[in-house]
């Protein structure tokens, strides 16, 4: 679904659309997503437990950030965004304690904010930002996941990750840990810039060139649907979202 663009007052506006599917094997749909231009806000959550636990972490996610109040200064909006993840965070670990043990309502979140030339991006877990420049696509985030720690540690090579059976092992969830960091990172914004937010079961699905070109190709509301569709396509072994945001040159005129 497309949004409206919005003008920033710095020259640049934005317009954005998103799309989710539960897959062609889950019965469930536990990610969820949020698109609002009018705050310059936008998310994917997806969630890990039970059905209705997984779908209920990464609502909850969604519904506290869509409360966040429009924000003129980026370094505010950061907080208030790392704030309210942090809070939810707390909520479903006290969900949890009234599970038998070992039950989790957890969830991966990816967040972007926008505030006039730069944008903030926060995230835990795996789900992913990723920037399309130029024609080059870009990944924004690191995965919180056993396959990247033993990247990282130079023990298994970044092609094999997503075909390691350790794949799907996270380090870092909303709803996992009682002091939850969340990471961030702050983008400078050109006018042309497409942003992607997604959950894992689009990136595992897809290679980068097939998502760069969908994305240079299509607007973000058709852009973000055909994503989705070409993961089912593909497999759709998982829960796919994409939300697609693109930041455009000022228009002269009325």
């Amino acid at each position: 679904m497309a949004t409206p663009g919005v003008q920033t007052p710095a020259t640049l506006r934005w317009t954005s659309g998103a799309a989710t599917d539960q897959g062609r094997v889950r019965s469930v749909n536990q990610d969820a997503y949020l698109d609002r231009p009018d705050l310059g806000l936008w998310a994917v959550a997806d969630g890990m437990g039970g059905h209705t636990d997984g779908a209920l972490a990464s609502r909850t996610i969604v519904a506290a950030l869509g409360r966040i109040p429009h924000a003129t200064r980026l370094g505010s909006a950061a907080r208030a965004i790392r704030a309210t993840v942090q809070a939810v965070n707390q909520e479903l670990l006290d969900q949890s304690a009234t599970l038998p043990a070992g039950d989790l309502i957890g969830s991966t979140a990816v967040v972007m904010v926008a505030v006039g030339r730069h944008c903030a991006i926060l995230w835990v877990g795996d789900s992913r930002a990723y920037r399309l420049r130029d024609g080059v696509l870009a990944q924004l985030t690191i995965d919180h996941s056993q396959v990247q720690a033993m990247v990282d540690a130079g023990l298994l090579p970044p092609e094999r990750a997503e075909e390691h059976p350790q794949s799907n092992v996270l380090l870092r969830a909303v709803g996992s840990d009682t002091l939850l960091e969340v990471d961030g990172s702050i983008q400078r914004l050109r006018a042309g810039d497409r942003y992607l937010l997604c959950s894992d079961g689009l990136y595992r699905e897809l290679d980068p060139r097939t998502m760069a070109t969908i994305l240079a190709n299509l607007a973000p509301g058709e852009g973000a649907q055909r994503l989705v569709q070409r993961a089912c396509e593909a497999g759709g072994r998982d829960n796919v979202s994409a939300v697609v945001v693109d930041f455009l040159a000022h228009r002269d005129g009325p």
